[in-house]
């Protein structure tokens, strides 16, 4: 009877894979609003220019508000990630552990004709966990820093075409 060779499943696998397609997911909507926000940047900026001379700092103020909400979809999704991530990777080796020793029997002794090659996949839930959060890290840092230079060049936008300045 062949023993099953453990790796990556059961409901930590289904986690695993849902938050995977949630951060693949958030990373590519924030890759296309940032190529969008890169590309109407001149028709923005005549925007702010224009909201700027009729309604002055409060007007502005709420556009920056509005703006910046936008820029941080996903923001809390990719910091849960970042932390998750790498726990279900860790529960999913300790199960895949506890199946490899249970196998094994009191004794621990390997089964007649066991390729104990295989019994090295329940580590692949480790490192799918690590290159989720990875990824969920990148995406988060890289959002988090051209938010902030936007709204930083927006804000000094203001403050130098502003009537009181």
């Amino acid at each position: 009877m062949k023993t099953p060779i453990p790796g990556i499943h059961g409901p930590v696998a289904l986690l695993l894979l849902l938050l995977s397609i949630a951060v693949v997911t958030v990373a590519i909507d924030r890759g296309r609003y940032w190529w969008n926000w890169w590309r109407t940047r001149f028709a923005r900026r005549q925007h702010w220019e224009r909201v700027l001379a009729e309604q002055g700092g409060p007007g502005t103020g709420r556009l920056l508000e509005d703006w910046d909400l936008e820029m941080r979809f996903g923001e809390p999704l990719l910091q849960a990630a970042v932390v998750l991530a790498p726990l279900l990777g860790l529960v999913g080796t300790v199960l895949g552990l506890m199946q490899v020793l249970s196998s094994l029997g009191p004794q621990l002794l390997l089964p007649a004709g066991a390729n104990l090659a295989g019994f090295g996949q329940v580590l692949l839930s480790t490192a799918l966990g690590l290159v989720v959060s990875l990824v969920a890290s990148a995406s988060l840092f890289a959002n988090q820093w051209l938010r902030q230079s936007q709204c930083l060049r927006l804000q000094r936008l203001g403050r130098a075409r502003s009537p009181l300045a």
